[in-house]
């Protein structure tokens, strides 16, 4: 959506954000005349999630004789990795490979470990010991990147988040692309209908890709509407205690602080709730989870909780469709949507998509529900039942092979995780495993 020319943490931007991130030294690492890929990318920093990443070892001072490795965790705290041979062997905590002294690949598969992710950029990594004297000969460092439960953030992944929202908020026509991607011209292509839930996925991780342009550290949050969250409803985060006009506070130190929509600055947001004591006015989670056994009966959720999310709040752009998107909650209030189909689909298991309990477009006639169809506005289609106007150009895309392509389809974004077809949308949830 545009081209964001932000420069990833700009360390000059925000002195006091600057010192909330407290980032940590660089801890030295061991490179030895070996490579290690991870996605393809031999070098740099790299950043993983729960979903298995395609890699390879090989010898790079070669020739000499094949060597027997074991691969481990760099360490026991930061992010925590396994290992397969195979994409579909258990897990393992260490992995025994014989390197060809000829400089050949060995393939494998890494993920990160469930329950164990992140909190800083590349505080995890994998270490490349001699099998005979456990000497460390290789590392690479990476991080375990993860959606979360945005109430309890450590102070440095909230405010990594806010600076890169910012930034993009700040990039005028950047940010404008999602604001048209949501308008009223937009509202009957993207709501009540069979395509809601994919279609909102889609637009949750394409914000996500562009936050990651400002902050490769930077995953979307999301607001667990059914529960307390008082550290969001802060001034340090999504804004405190609105004043009599309904504009909420922010901390001086707070990125958001010059959240600008259409000219105007800040934000207009009264919640009808308690948010210290209690979530939105919605169904809650297990209730939500509890709707049915296939997707026509479970989509219903678009009402209740999600519409229900929105208006939970007495007066603000949060509570209509046309105007959600200038409200920064936005996107964690539907980063929490898609978290709860995807907990759906992981306690259902259901992944595969030509089971019509996974994805049905039943009672639809429109373009844009079927498994098959592109969706509006990636595929640049616009008039006749599509909206007048394609906002935004296609679907950012990873360096390495992944889902989904430039124009998705909603076939594209059904099994996220890679479970039925061997690659990802890269994007995971803190309680939503890969296996």
């Amino acid at each position: 959506m545009g081209s964001l020319t932000t420069t990833k943490k700009n360390k000059t931007a925000n002195t006091g954000l600057d010192q909330a991130r407290k980032i940590p030294p660089v801890v030295p690492v061991i490179t030895g005349a070996f490579e290690l890929s991870i996605n393809n990318a031999p070098s740099g920093a790299s950043y993983i999630g729960w979903s298995l990443s395609a890699c390879s070892l090989r010898i790079t001072n070669q020739p000499q004789p094949n060597l027997n490795v074991i691969l481990t965790n760099r360490g026991a705290t930061g992010g925590q990795v396994i290992f397969r041979t195979n994409y579909g062997d258990p897990d393992q905590a260490t992995l025994p490979l014989t390197l060809p002294g000829n400089g050949t690949p060995v393939t494998f598969f890494v993920g990160g470990k469930f329950g164990s992710p992140s909190t800083d950029d590349q505080d995890g990594g994998i270490s490349v010991t001699d099998a005979a004297t456990s000497n460390v000969l290789h590392q690479r460092t990476l991080m375990v990147r993860i959606r979360k439960n945005a109430n309890i953030l450590t102070p440095a992944e909230r405010d990594r988040f806010l600076y890169a929202y910012a930034a993009l908020n700040a990039s005028a026509p950047d940010y404008q692309g999602f604001l048209d991607s949501h308008n009223l011209d937009a509202d009957p292509e993207i709501h009540q209908r069979p395509a809601f839930l994919p279609w909102h996925r889609a637009f949750v991780l394409h914000i996500e890709r562009r936050l990651q342009f400002v902050d490769s550290s930077a995953a979307l949050p999301y607001w667990r509407f059914d529960q307390p969250s008082p550290n969001v409803f802060s001034p340090g985060f999504m804004g405190g205690t609105p004043n009599s006009a309904g504009r909420v506070s922010f901390d001086s130190t707070n990125s958001l602080r010059n959240w600008t929509v259409n000219g105007t600055t800040g934000v207009i947001r009264v919640p009808s709730f308690n948010t210290n004591t209690s979530g939105g006015n919605v169904m809650n989670e297990a209730s939500t989870l509890a709707l049915g056994l296939n997707f026509v009966n479970f989509r219903t959720m678009e009402g209740n909780p999600h519409g229900r999310a929105h208006t939970s709040f007495g007066s603000g752009p949060i509570t209509s469709p046309p105007t959600a998107t200038q409200d920064p909650l936005f996107f964690l209030l539907h980063c929490n949507v898609d978290r709860l189909w995807a907990r759906w689909q992981l306690t259902n298991n259901l992944w595969n998509t030509p089971n019509a309990a996974t994805y049905s477009d039943v009672g639809s006639v429109k373009p844009g529900d079927a498994l098959g169809d592109t969706m509006w506005p990636w595929n640049g289609v616009t008039g006749g039942t599509r909206p007048p106007t394609a906002p935004g150009g296609p679907l950012p895309q990873l360096a390495f092979p992944s889902k989904p392509p430039p124009q998705v389809t909603v076939r594209d974004v059904i099994d996220y995780i890679g479970r039925t077809q061997g690659n990802s949308n890269y994007f995971d949830y803190d309680d939503v495993p890969f296996t």
